[in-house]
């Protein structure tokens, strides 16, 4: 009994698990230079229906969820609106920025929606690529 309990509410853990959203992109350059952990910066807008899709499938599966919680110091900030610095800008959202603690480009944006496996490539390979240049 005590077994299947467990494993109820492990699973119950796994299929909730949120990303660890920061507040503001200034709480997620904070964060991230006080961990040393870079930041996943998602550019969206309220009317974005592609957004909607990356926030609710993309990023509520839960191997994207745990790798971007483990690695990352991330942050969700609203195309024209809130204080972020000007490079954070594209013509089209969504766009995923991946930034050193220093604000500096990781490797290129990733625009647009992308499946949770295909969005876990991008994640790697940024990581990779941080834990490289330092």
């Amino acid at each position: 009994m005590k077994r299947i309990v467990f494993t109820v509410f492990a699973l119950v853990s796994f299929l909730m698990a949120e990303v660890n959203w920061q507040p503001n992109y200034n709480a997620a350059k904070e964060e991230a230079k006080k961990s040393g952990k870079p930041m996943l910066v998602i550019l969206v807008s309220h009317t974005c229906r592609w957004c909607r899709k990356l926030e609710n499938r993309t990023l509520q599966n839960p191997k994207v969820v745990d790798y971007v919680n483990k690695f990352f110091v991330p942050v969700i900030v609203y195309r024209g609106e809130g204080d972020y610095p000007d490079f954070i800008r594209s013509s089209m959202v969504p766009t995923t920025f991946f930034l050193t603690p220093n604000e500096k480009m990781i490797m290129q944006p990733s625009v647009g929606y992308w499946e949770p496996n295909d969005y876990m490539s991008d994640l790697v390979m940024a990581i990779k690529k941080f834990k490289k240049g330092k």
